[in-house]
């Protein structure tokens, strides 16, 4: 980044009294993939419906109109996603478990050219807390899971980006450089967001990762034709937990890598979906002495404008975690009753195969099945409330259980 900073500095001062013509010339062919740019598209999709609404004396129409003008004066958006959760588990959960996360995040396109490319920053921290003296971690452990309840099981921070992103011209090649997180490219439609989908670990990540939350490295995008992507990248393996952005260690070793490739189709009368396969080698270091490496395959595909499938299956070799391979699909209807575009219902299952090798001498089932049913109920713009359920038939750490259930009431703000 460093090598690259004092050209693409002088480009954008040159190019900022001309900004509303910079963006025009923005590389329309290449769609950056990552969760950051898919949550960036979101949130503009959401801006634009709402700035176009009559309702002028709405708080919500204004506060849109007004990012809408920022976005279109300076470049830069931003967004939060703020949730909080309650649950519950039986048979003997205890106490619940209340938790809430806070998703900042913003991207600024700095500058537009033909010539030179475009140059955009991305930055995007999570905070996740529980208010409660239970955590993920521990209800899970009453009803005797080795399948997380949520995807945050304890309290924690991640500073999950801040890149610079370089489009080149010919809309083929993005390169990137900074603090990412590898689950960046191993997210799903709609299998991938607790705050807005489903909860249970599996369907909401790969359920058998075994890569570093985040670390500063660096990644390129290749797009030969606009349907097939390729990326492959490498980060500090050492700042495991991606709490902070850990400079001491870049450039000691112990580096994380990893490869990426999707295609993106369109079907005939049903719609766009997406078949990615990531691989990914992690180095043992302090904070996960032992060394794993991973595959992980995620499909979604739209069937209709409101109907969606999904598919995630994943495993790891030498992993430290409790979940070893993990398969999980479902089905997403959006706007089931016609009330509004963001209600959806959510049905999935998902099967983890139990990492033996962590429960030597001890009597424990080799897997353990999920159901999770969901239903987001918009109550009003960008504020929803979710119940939902989870089942898990023979919970594997429980061999003379055949049931265990965790039930969760949710309240979302998209800001």
């Amino acid at each position: 980044m460093r090598r690259t900073a004092g050209s693409l500095v002088l480009a954008a001062l040159a190019m900022t009294a001309d900004r509303a013509a910079a963006q025009t010339n923005d590389p329309p062919g290449q769609k950056l993939v990552g969760r950051i740019h898919d949550t960036d598209r979101a949130a503009k999709q959401r801006q634009e419906e709402l700035s176009v609404s009559d309702e002028v004396d709405r708080a919500h129409v204004r506060y849109a109109r007004v990012k809408k003008e920022i976005t279109s004066a300076t470049g830069l958006n931003f967004w939060m996603e703020t949730s909080f959760m309650s649950q519950w588990g039986t048979p003997n959960g205890g106490y619940g478990a209340v938790q809430a996360m806070f998703t900042p995040g913003a991207n600024w396109d700095i500058f537009a050219s033909p010539s030179v490319g475009a140059g955009s920053v991305q930055f995007q921290f999570l905070a996740a807390q529980y208010l409660s003296g239970a955590s993920g971690t521990s209800l899970g452990s009453n009803i005797n899971l080795i399948s997380p309840i949520n995807n945050q099981p304890v309290a924690n921070q991640q500073f999950v980006q801040l890149t610079y992103t370089h489009r080149f011209p010919g809309d083929w090649l993005a390169m990137a450089i900074g603090q990412y997180a590898i689950s960046s490219f191993d997210g799903n439609a709609y299998a991938n967001n607790q705050q807005m989908n489903f909860i249970g670990y599996s369907l909401t990540q790969n359920g058998s990762q075994n890569y570093g939350q985040a670390g500063l490295g660096a990644y390129a995008q290749l797009n030969p034709i606009k349907e097939i992507t390729f990326a492959a990248g490498f980060q500090d393996a050492n700042d495991f937990s991606g709490s902070y952005i850990q400079f001491p260690t870049v450039g000691q070793g112990q580096y994380a890598w990893f490869g990426y490739a999707a295609w993106s189709p369109t079907i005939k009368d049903w719609g766009q979906g997406n078949y990615a396969l990531l691989y990914y080698n992690q180095p043992g270091v302090s904070l996960q002495p032992l060394p794993s490496s991973g595959l992980s395959f995620s499909a979604s595909q739209k069937v209709d404008s409101r109907l969606g499938l999904f598919l995630r299956a994943n495993t790891a070799w030498q992993s430290s975690f409790a979940i070893q391979s993990s398969i999980a699909g479902g089905v997403v209807l959006n706007d089931p009753v016609q009330h509004s575009k963001h209600d959806q219902i959510g049905l999935a299952m998902a099967w983890n195969a139990t990492n033996m090798s962590l429960f030597a001498g001890t009597f424990v089932r080799p897997s353990e099945t999920m159901v999770e049913a969901y239903w987001s109920w918009s109550l009003y713009h960008g504020f929803l409330i979710t119940p939902d359920v989870q089942l898990y038939l023979q919970p594997a750490l429980a061999p003379s259980n055949d049931l265990a259930a965790v039930f969760t009431i949710r309240v979302t703000q998209l800001f």
